[in-house]
């Protein structure tokens, strides 16, 4: 089923008796990067998923985001579907969104699971990284980012044996809006930092990390886990970042496990 809800696109799959899970693509994806999950817990779970302003077939608006503009889209979508207790699945900027909304809101959801992603806010030198990559955008176009950014975010062997799979995945992201790709991006140099509401978190935590993200280190989830009192961490082993693509069973399998032994 598709909605629209304030001019973000969602889709809704299963039947909403069930514990419903909200699934926040990552930067600068679509809500397609979780299809391969929902195809599996769409029988047992309500999942929803939906495009990030900006991105996929949601409205671009002015392009002026900020991360709390992408949690008052989230809170919205959670609102209009009447969802209580929903869990919160994010990847990646999808993980800062879910991290603002669970500061914000504490007490609003029944569980989190945080896939590649950090607490911490954009050092001066990220600030800077991301700052050119806007200017080169402008001045060389998306492409050179775009080719970077897969570089970075997948592994050398997924970009060895997955040409075909990358090659589509570049194509998508090539026919975003460059300003939804830059005002994402402005929204992350300006993202505050949620490490210190780690340590106020009462309800279930997954984190999924991986062993090759050059993006977001093992090591960084490691010390989240380390900080939230009711955590799991899994670490996909030979995954770059992106590892609901890179290794979409044993993410889910991390996901199913959770969920069963959680509640």
């Amino acid at each position: 089923m598709n909605k629209r809800i304030n001019g973000i696109n969602v889709k809704i799959f299963g039947e909403e008796t069930k514990q419903s899970l909200v699934f926040i693509h990552g930067f600068p994806f679509d809500h397609t990067l979780w299809d391969g999950v929902i195809s599996k817990l769409k029988d047992e779970y309500y999942c929803i998923s939906y495009d990030i302003r900006g991105f996929g077939d949601s409205e671009l608006n002015t392009g002026q985001y900020t991360m709390e503009s992408f949690t008052e889209d989230l809170e919205n979508i959670i609102a209009r579907l009447e969802l209580d207790k929903p869990i919160i699945c994010g990847f990646s900027m999808g993980g800062y969104i879910a991290l603002r909304a669970n500061e914000k809101l504490r007490g609003s959801y029944k569980a989190l699971i945080l896939a590649n992603t950090t607490t911490s806010s954009d050092n001066d030198e990220a600030k800077l990284k991301r700052a050119e990559a806007i200017s080169n955008i402008d001045t060389k176009g998306v492409e050179p980012f775009v080719d970077g950014f897969l570089s970075a975010a997948f592994s050398k062997d997924f970009i060895k044996k997955e040409p075909l799979k990358l090659e589509k995945i570049k194509n998508k992201i090539m026919n975003l809006n460059p300003t939804a790709i830059k005002g994402a991006l402005l929204a992350m140099i300006s993202r505050t930092d949620t490490t210190r509401s780690l340590d106020d978190i009462e309800i279930p935590v997954l984190l999924i990390s991986a062993e090759n993200d050059n993006i977001i280190s093992p090591d960084t989830m490691t010390q989240m886990a380390n900080k939230i009192k009711n955590s799991t961490l899994v670490c996909l082993s030979g995954s770059g970042h992106v590892s609901m693509l890179e290794k979409p069973d044993e993410f889910t399998s991390a996901v199913k496990n959770f969920l069963k032994n959680s509640f």
